[in-house]
């Protein structure tokens, strides 16, 4: 081979790094951080996540993403863009900067919401930590029975003209004996225990706000909101592809085939599902509801 055709076949060296992707060929990684970031910002807003939160996350993924193509270039050569986006979010620490922000009530937030002026009010958070009001708990027993008398009141005075119903009212909220009550007032028990049984509903409906509150699911924990247990389930299987898919298939209508691309990958990923739904119903569990 000839000097001619050896300095032919020399190419300058790319003053912009590029790096192979499994749905783009070799782009570069303003070109990777353009495709990742839209839907970054789908899955974010999906989880909740709203404001300076998303921006802050998308930032961060994709800063400690391009740290670890210097590292190692080949990283997302086999990667779809889907399972790029989910290994991008997963390293976001979406989860932490949520908290962090969490922590501030800026100026601007409070006068916008309110329309107060704030230089009127303190601001909270100087205090020890994790101090609540001493005069809550004391409100809230208070409201309860302030609501209690009302609703005695209310039926009391539905009953007025009728013993039957004063006195079914009175053996349902005091310790009285019954049929002591009864043969005081000379009143058949049928009669009152028939009034009775209308009283209970009623003040179940007064009263309903003071109802035990059913547990709900995780799925209905996260449909509502509260994606911070399932993120750190998203953080744990960040370098694993095919847990991620597992998990987008437990919270969305996507299904297993979508993603397998032979029977072993399907194996996997109904493998990691089962894995990945323990781990996000122990991630709830310890969460508190509400």
């Amino acid at each position: 081979m000839s000097q001619v055709d050896i300095r032919s076949k020399i190419r300058p060296f790319p003053r912009i790094a590029t790096y192979p992707t499994g749905w783009g060929g070799r782009l570069t990684f303003e070109q990777i951080a353009s495709d990742i970031s839209p839907r970054m910002a789908n899955k974010l807003s999906h989880f909740g996540m709203y404001g300076q939160d998303i921006p802050d996350s998308i930032q961060t993924g994709l800063m400690r993403l391009w740290q670890r193509l210097v590292e190692e270039p080949e990283l997302l050569a086999n990667d779809s863009l889907l399972t790029a986006t989910w290994r991008t979010l997963a390293i976001s620490k979406q989860t932490t900067l949520a908290k962090q922000n969490r922590k501030y009530l800026p100026f601007t937030d409070i006068a916008c919401d309110s329309g107060l002026d704030v230089d009127e009010y303190g601001i909270s958070g100087y205090g020890p930590p994790n101090q609540g009001e001493p005069w809550a708990s004391w409100a809230a027993d208070v409201d309860f029975r302030l609501d209690i008398t009302q609703a005695m009141q209310t039926i009391a005075e539905d009953y007025a003209d009728d013993i039957k119903g004063l006195v079914a009212l009175y053996i349902l909220t005091t310790s009285v004996e019954s049929q002591a009550a009864l043969r005081a007032h000379n009143l058949a028990h049928t009669q009152v225990y028939e009034r009775m049984s209308m009283i209970r509903v009623r003040l179940q409906h007064l009263l309903k706000d003071y109802a035990p509150r059913q547990p709900r699911s995780w799925r209905d924990r996260l449909e509502s909101g509260e994606v911070e247990p399932y993120l750190q389930v998203v953080e744990h299987y960040e370098e694993k592809p095919l847990a991620l898919f597992a998990l987008y298939t437990l919270t969305t209508c996507a299904h297993v085939r979508k993603f397998a691309r032979d029977e072993k990958e399907r194996k996997m990923i109904n493998y990691y599902r089962k894995k990945c739904l323990k781990r996000i119903e122990a991630a709830y569990g310890q969460a508190a509801s509400f």
